[in-house]
């Protein structure tokens, strides 16, 4: 049974991550996102939680540190607006590169000139060719619901890409609305525990693709015109493959909340929601 709850966006984004059991969260405060790592780290520090907790010194840091963590496997989240988004601009093509699923929230903000701390999406859109699948949210609810689908959709071994959440800033994430919160149990049941994709080392063993001392890996080695062509054609068949997992991972969730979030584009998951689900759009 779902507890009715009165959350922000921001808040309503912290209590998803919670439910989801990431086992790394990497932080840098900037308005209007700050709020989401703020309630995270009271989770932590409350004990809530078993996630190693980093304040990095710059978003920058953070989306390293978070690459770092994903690439061992861990389940990993950051969030981020505006300038700081554009700080970690480097690194979301090496994130994406290394098909590392990070999840990060952004509170979507203005860049400037003029100075404006208020939303709006030329932050995450001017990072759209990154090679992360973008997903907006249109109220708290749906940045609860995207929030805990967005770790399913990017650890899927057939997508293994990372996740962006757009929320609208202020707007959005400092505006109070009543939120349907899962039991904790439920949502542990339908995200699960991250699986890596398998692969072949250099050494011909089968492991996890994840940095694993004991069965060493490159991510990310240097690669020529050759190589390089393949390793972004695998990089674009995972985006081609996250468009139908979205859909699929949307419509198992709605069996588990009575709430489905539909595109108007094309799917190949049927039809309509089950019988008695509320419908609401979001773009891709």
């Amino acid at each position: 049974m779902a507890k009715k709850v009165a959350l922000d966006g921001n808040a309503a984004i912290a209590e998803g991550v919670r439910l989801s059991r990431p086992r790394f969260v990497a932080a840098y405060p900037i308005t209007p996102q700050t709020i989401i790592v703020e309630r995270f780290s009271e989770y932590v520090a409350n004990g809530e939680v078993q996630t190693q907790f980093v304040c990095t010194e710059s978003e920058h840091s953070a989306i390293t540190a978070s690459l770092s963590a994903s690439t061992t496997g861990a389940r990993t989240f950051t969030a981020s607006a505006s300038a700081g988004l554009a700080l970690m601009h480097e690194m979301l093509f090496v994130t994406s590169g290394s098909r590392a699923p990070v999840v990060m929230a952004i509170a979507n903000r203005a860049l400037s000139a003029p100075l404006n701390i208020h939303g709006d999406h030329s932050d995450s859109m001017a990072q759209r060719d990154s090679g992360w699948i973008q997903i907006y949210v249109e109220n708290a609810q749906e940045a609860y619901d995207s929030i805990i689908q967005a770790f399913k959709i990017g650890e899927d071994v057939g997508v293994s890409l990372p996740v962006i959440i757009g929320l609208d800033g202020f707007t959005i994430s400092h505006t109070l609305e009543r939120v349907d919160v899962l039991p904790e149990d439920v949502v542990k049941a339908y995200v699960g525990e991250r699986k890596c994709p398998i692969v072949v080392t250099h050494e011909g063993k089968t492991v996890p693709f994840k940095l694993d001392p004991e069965n060493p890996m490159t991510m990310g080695p240097n690669a020529l015109q050759n190589y390089y062509f393949e390793f972004k054609r695998q990089q674009e068949e995972g985006i081609k493959n996250a468009y139908n997992k979205i859909q699929e991972v949307n419509f198992e969730y709605a069996k588990i909340s009575g709430r489905s979030i539909q595109d108007t584009g094309r799917s190949t998951f049927g039809d309509k929601p089950e019988k008695g689900t509320q419908e609401m759009r979001r773009p891709l």
